[in-house]
């Protein structure tokens, strides 16, 4: 069997190092070859993808100058040769079936209309199918226009938790959809001591401390929202350290001080999260939306409680009286404080074990191995 995967996004992230621990799994497989077409400009990805080739010959790479946009569906309508010149590469390679690699239902969507029109089944391996006014963007309504059509194209779909499957379903997804959950290194998210952690990591003990750990994005993540939280009064005694880099982390930095809690808010590198989920006393993930974030299930992994936004894989995985509401300041700063007070409860141990059992590694590959091949045809 021949499996070709599509993947056009320019930058690095969680769904492409879920992709190639899959991928690994798959060449595992006695048989089976794969290759794999990826944009010029994710040098990350060409690196890794290079060096799983070194390991397993039945891999080869090839690279695109496509480059996905925001107005991929506007730009499939107007742009038409793109789609037969990438369905002609397909016919050249002749694969049993495109898997196509999507953060969003727009990105790589160019690799399920073109396998589609090269008469190959297209596997839609889909991260977060949100519409684009879900997601607050400013165009969104226009930006939206297309994606119906899109969620309707693929064959089959693999997403990671059970509320993205019944959104894919409610946006009018047509296929099979398999739920593969995201995995961890279970071995390095381990529970340690607060205190420890903290003298490590240079933080105050007997503090509250929450950490908030990601890309600086404030129209996904909205570290805006709590950093405004943490600067009430309601929470004039807490601490917090935002972990990670993105667009908006120079406005981070000018919120921080804006405020004039540069005393209580701590900027680090998304350095050693291992020590810093033990360090924190809870973790707090207040986006607008989410597929199934490992920051989420590392931190559990570590025994550290999590306090998400009432969405996606957070909705799924979170017990009730986990979500915040998000959709303020206000609110970030009530469900803490309401938290607090109710004497920093930790997560159910059995919530913990579940995540460092099935959601290892190990897990997330063979589950993602039977996936891909079940869906494929022929098998």
């Amino acid at each position: 069997m021949t499996l070709l995967f599509y993947d056009d996004r320019p930058v690095f992230g969680g769904h492409e190092a879920m992709t190639l621990l899959g991928l690994e799994a798959l060449l595992a497989e006695p048989g089976l070859r794969v290759h794999f077409i990826a944009c010029e400009e994710n040098t990350t990805l060409i690196k890794k993808l290079g060096e799983l080739a070194a390991r397993f010959p039945g891999l080869t790479l090839e690279e695109t100058d496509e480059r996905a946009t925001r107005f991929e569906a506007i730009r499939h309508f107007f742009c038409r040769g793109r789609i037969a010149d990438l369905s002609a590469t397909i016919r050249r390679l002749e694969p049993d079936a495109l898997v196509s690699v999507q953060g969003g239902i727009e990105p790589s969507s160019l690799g399920i209309l073109a396998a589609r029109k090269a008469g190959v089944r297209a596997i839609s391996y889909l991260a977060m199918p949100h519409s684009y006014q879900t997601m607050g963007a400013k165009l969104g309504r226009l930006l939206d226009w297309g994606a119906p059509t899109l969620i309707e194209r693929p064959d089959a779909f693999i997403t990671s938790c059970d509320a993205l499957a019944t959104h894919l379903q409610e946006r009018g997804a047509k296929g099979p959809v398999e739920v593969v959950l995201p995995g961890i290194d279970t071995e390095r998210y381990v529970p340690a001591d607060r205190d420890a952690c903290r003298r490590d990591l240079g933080l105050p003990t007997g503090v509250p401390l929450f950490a908030c750990v990601g890309r600086i994005e404030f129209r996904q993540k909205q570290q805006d929202r709590l950093v405004r939280a943490v600067a009430r009064p309601l929470l004039s005694e807490c601490h917090l350290v935002i972990a990670g880099e993105g667009p908006d982390s120079e406005t981070l930095d000018r919120l921080i001080e804006s405020r004039k809690v540069g005393d209580r808010v701590r900027r680090m590198p998304w350095a050693d999260t291992a020590k810093l989920y033990p360090a924190a006393d809870a973790l707090v993930i207040p986006s607008r939306y989410e597929g199934v974030p490992l920051v989420m299930l590392e931190a559990l992994a570590c025994g550290t409680p999590v306090l998400g936004a009432d969405r996606d894989g957070m909705h799924d995985i979170l017990p009730d009286d986990f979500h915040l509401d998000a959709g303020s300041s206000a609110a970030v700063a009530s469900a803490l404080r309401e938290w607090l007070d109710r004497g920093r409860p930790g997560p159910p141990e059995e919530l913990c074990e579940r995540v460092r059992r099935g959601m290892s590694i190990p897990g997330f590959q063979k589950a993602f191995r039977e996936a891909v091949l079940d869906l494929a045809p022929g098998t």
